[in-house]
């Protein structure tokens, strides 16, 4: 099991990705995802079916303003970097924060498919949801002010539910993807994350599946799939495209405030499905 990140730990990694000899490394060993294809009309989205349980951007109202702007970041990599059977850019709809890798392309066909278990897998998911207690980060803080001796500065509890922010610090590039890391403010607010992913992927209902924590959590909103292998030319050019993009764009720091935690159905990696029967959870 792939343990995630202290908070320190994670808030260095994510400043790290983004300093430009990084970028410049993670471009010089760029794959093609093989995730899309372009054909004589255009891109063709290959099969990668799943289940994950993911923030959506266009779910929050406090993100309105969001997808126009990652779209922007979306055509100004277009303009660096015109490669036009190179680069896939996702559409708007399918921004999202992914909380937990559940089941995908061979095993979702393994342990769900292929069994007929479709239509039971999400039942179990709104289980293992029910059983998380709720985060007590906030009231497990404030009782210790309570016994600390001497005087307390006055601090504003956080409203229950509230959506989690976490500020956008830039763009990056993945193993065959690009994408933009999200950071924390607070480190309650990703203890509130972590600890959500800790006892969903401990509970009964969902290991059962065969669901695992393969990865740690880092906070990203993928924007595009590298989708040719590029020349050391062109990978030279996109991570200095990247790194000039990110002084630019990013100085804002634009947030993504992070809407209750779905489980989505998807096809492919354009379009995550909601369906009425399917739990969220209030993170």
């Amino acid at each position: 099991m792939s343990n995630d990140l202290s908070f320190d730990e994670y808030t260095a990694r994510q400043y790290r990705e983004l300093e430009p000899e990084h970028l410049l490394t993670r471009a010089l060993t760029l794959q093609p995802s093989g995730h899309y294809r372009r054909n004589g009309r255009g891109w063709v989205s290959l099969p990668y079916p799943g289940f994950a349980v993911v923030s959506m951007v266009d779910r929050e109202p406090l993100n309105q303003d969001l997808p126009g702007i990652l779209e922007s970041v979306q055509a100004a990599l277009w303009e660096h970097c015109p490669w036009g059977e190179s680069l896939y850019f996702l559409p708007a709809s399918s921004f999202h924060q992914t909380i937990a890798n559940t089941l995908s392309e061979d095993r979702f066909i393994e342990h769900i498919a292929r069994p007929g278990l479709e239509g039971a897998y999400p039942q179990r998911v709104a289980e293992a949801f029910a059983r998380i207690p709720r985060f007590a980060g906030a009231a497990v803080a404030a009782a210790t002010a309570e016994d600390a001796p001497g005087p307390r500065a006055a601090k504003a509890e956080p409203e229950p539910g509230a959506p989690i922010r976490m500020p956008l610090a830039g763009l990056s590039i993945f193993g065959t993807a690009l994408g933009v890391l999200g950071v924390f403010e607070e480190e309650e607010s990703y203890q509130r994350i972590l600890h959500f992913r800790e006892h969903f992927y401990k509970d009964p209902a969902v290991r059962a599946f065969d669901v695992r924590r393969t990865r740690p959590f880092i906070g990203h909103v993928t924007l595009a799939y590298v989708e040719t292998d590029l020349t050391t030319m062109q990978r030279e050019e996109l991570g200095a495209a990247v790194h000039s993009l990110n002084q630019a764009m990013f100085a804002a720091r634009p947030v993504f405030h992070l809407a209750p935690a779905e489980l989505r159905r998807y096809e492919n990696l354009s379009a995550f499905e909601r369906r009425p029967t399917f739990p969220q959870y209030i993170l």
